[in-house]
């Protein structure tokens, strides 16, 4: 009691002499750096509580955040791990249930992906079965009466999925009706359903051809025009994406920052319709040397960035070194001109910092590093070099 009086008058105190307002937050924040110095155990206490605290809170809405969203199967198994996890909650943060989280995780994903793939294939039975008479029965036929009869017997023995019954078995019924209603007005109107066929495949045409269009400008949007990797409003968008992976399932990942050695030189002595042919080849390079999953982007200038995903650390070293082996092996062409070229890179594993921008910022410092100690060489985080 007389340490927490003490520890409470010096965090007083201190506040005052910091002109700090004493809010809860600044107080909470002051008496445990106060406590830290002069109760060791008082100060291990409070953490603990601290930590126990937002643990508690997570995992009570950690049912939310893991409940399906589509396919239902997992629930027992879900159910359960959440019981274990309510009986012992110190227990979330150990690997054993971290690694059933996860693998709950990709069960729940496997699941949604199947359900998914299910309702499509169904809709595709669907579509096709009515594209198929529409055209060779409906339009064609002098006998509709006989042909609606095969028709209304295939959509009844329609084979639907379980994951679609409810929507598509409606529609299902939907449609039969729809064949009783058109099978005894089809002669009067055969004349209009030709014409709105041709209006239907006129719209649908134009309507590939604006989805055509729409790709290629969502593409332009997001590459560089020269180089045709990502350019940087893309890779912004993309370290999004593996960062929430990372946080989630604390996948690994490095950054490397590529520069091309001499690259003013080359845009002098050759001048800059030269320089942008290597800036082309290199990042041709860079990308077919970059897996799907990774992502390559043209930074500025002769700068590129990668985030390349790695279960090994010698993965990436691999990778690098086939990088490296390509580019100064390669005659970049010109016209009649060769030209060897060279890059310096700086890498840095996401594991080893705090947040991106640390990782970021460690990658291109090796960068310079390795520019100023006479370029040509990947400099890594943790002091290799090759």
């Amino acid at each position: 009691m007389d340490s927490t009086k003490k520890i409470t008058k010096l965090t007083l105190e201190s506040l005052k002499k910091k002109d700090i307002a004493p809010t809860p937050s600044h107080y909470e924040k002051e008496f445990l750096a106060q406590a830290k110095t002069l109760d060791k155990e008082l100060y291990e206490e409070i953490l603990q509580d601290n930590i126990l605290s937002d643990l508690n809170y997570f995992i009570e809405n950690l049912p939310e955040i893991i409940s399906p969203s589509i396919n239902f199967s997992n629930d027992e198994k879900i159910n359960l791990y959440l019981e274990k996890i309510n009986q012992n909650p110190k227990e979330f943060l150990s690997k054993t249930y971290i690694d059933m989280l996860k693998e709950i995780t990709k069960e729940r994903v496997k699941a949604d992906r199947e359900v998914l793939k299910n309702k499509t294939d169904d809709i595709i039975k669907l579509s096709n079965l009515m594209e198929k008479y529409f055209d060779k029965t409906i339009l064609e036929s002098t006998n509709s009466s006989e042909k609606f009869d095969v028709i209304k017997a295939e959509l009844k023995d329609l084979n639907i999925s379980n994951a679609s019954y409810r929507e598509l078995g409606q529609l299902q019924s939907k449609l039969i009706n729809t064949i009783y209603s058109i099978e005894h007005s089809m002669q009067n109107n055969r004349v209009e359903l030709s014409e709105s066929k041709e209006q239907f495949d006129s719209l649908n045409k134009k309507i590939e051809e604006l989805q055509k269009e729409l790709a290629i400008v969502k593409q332009e949007k997001s590459t560089d025009f020269l180089t045709s990797v990502l350019n940087r409003r893309a890779y912004e968008e993309e370290v999004n994406k593996i960062e929430k992976k990372y946080e989630a399932f604390e996948s690994n990942y490095a950054i490397v920052f590529y520069d091309i050695d001499h690259f003013k030189q080359i845009n002098d002595t050759y001048g800059h319709t030269c320089g942008d042919t290597v800036l082309k080849t290199f990042g041709k390079i860079l990308k077919n040397l970059t897996r799907k999953e990774d992502v390559i982007a043209r930074y500025g200038g002769e700068e590129f960035l990668a985030l390349i995903n790695y279960e090994e650390e010698k993965e990436l070293y691999k990778y690098i070194k086939r990088v490296k082996n390509l580019i100064t092996t390669t005659n970049f062409k010109y016209k009649d001109i060769r030209i060897h070229v060279e890059f310096s890179a700086g890498v840095s594993f996401r594991k080893n910092f705090k947040n991106y921008t640390d990782a970021k910022k460690r990658a291109d410092d090796l960068l310079y590093q390795a520019k100023k100690e006479g370029r040509n060489k990947v400099i890594f985080d943790n002091g290799e070099i090759l």
